[in-house]
């Protein structure tokens, strides 16, 4: 049994016409050469606007996804520069300059997350460094912890308080875990939520790396973008083209009925 021979998919000026096109080779039968062409250059124009909308969505998306890579790319090279030049590359984050950052572990992972990049930092379990060594611990406990307890671990950094040290191991066993720390979106959500994101804990040699990956992504998307501006480009001049062939042939039709007309009235 033979099946059925597929043809080649038709296409109007390079731009192939859907199956659920408006215009069809039976539509077009028993017209007359100028409804048949203004069918055929709308039916083009159709198809090319609905290219240009979907390449500038897909533009808008690596658009925002660059944004993302650069706003990591700036939060771990300013992660980079607590450390000294000549840092082991197993020093940590949490033992370097100042400290390690809630806020800018929370920033520098969000962005990761949404860009879909994964920095390849792991845990090594010192987790009793979470608050230890945040170095801005109390705005942390007065932001995302009862008033009582981000008391006790202000006591604790400034005092020494034993309570508030006890309070943070306690703490410690609840929050913390093995993935990149991102601040809580409500009251007793983990922190650690970002697999291979950045931590407290995370080590020299693994920034480094994780810059090297990610200046790797940057560039292959700004790549990517140009490729797609230029076939944006190329999707918008292809419709400015097929529009001002309608324009064109309409005028063509109007001057030549308008000249059939006179020859009439003259005749």
């Amino acid at each position: 049994m033979v099946g059925p021979v597929n043809g080649n998919q038709p296409s109007l000026g390079g731009v192939g016409l859907e199956s659920s096109s408006g215009v069809r080779g039976a539509d077009l039968v028993g017209a007359d050469q100028e409804t048949a062409m203004l069918s055929v250059q709308g039916e083009r124009g159709r198809l090319l606007d609905k290219q240009i909308e979907t390449q500038i969505q897909e533009l808008r998306a690596l658009n925002r996804r660059l944004e993302l890579l650069n706003t990591v790319q700036a939060g771990l090279k300013a992660v980079q520069a607590q450390f000294n030049a000549g840092a082991k590359y197993d020093k940590e984050w949490d033992d370097a300059h100042g400290g390690w950052s809630f806020r800018q572990a929370d920033s520098i992972n969000r962005a990761a997350a949404e860009a879909g990049i994964n920095l390849g930092f792991s845990s090594d379990g010192n987790t009793w460094r979470l608050f230890g060594h945040m170095g801005d611990m109390k705005e942390f406990a007065r932001a995302y912890l009862p008033p009582g307890q981000a008391e006790l671990l202000a006591q604790w950094r400034d005092k020494g308080d034993l309570r508030g040290h006890f309070l943070a191991v306690d703490l410690v066993k609840k929050m913390a875990g093995s993935e990149g720390f991102m601040t809580p979106d409500y009251p007793g959500q983990t922190l650690n939520r970002c697999p291979g994101g950045i931590r407290y804990d995370s080590e020299y040699g693994e920034l480094r790396k994780a810059v090297t990956r990610v200046q790797g992504a940057i560039d292959e998307a700004s790549n990517l973008q140009q490729d797609q501006m230029l076939r944006l480009q190329a999707l918008m001049n292809r419709r400015n083209e097929s529009a001002d062939m309608l324009t064109n042939y309409v005028r063509k039709m109007q001057d030549s009925k308008m000249a059939i007309s006179e020859k009439i009235r003259g005749t």
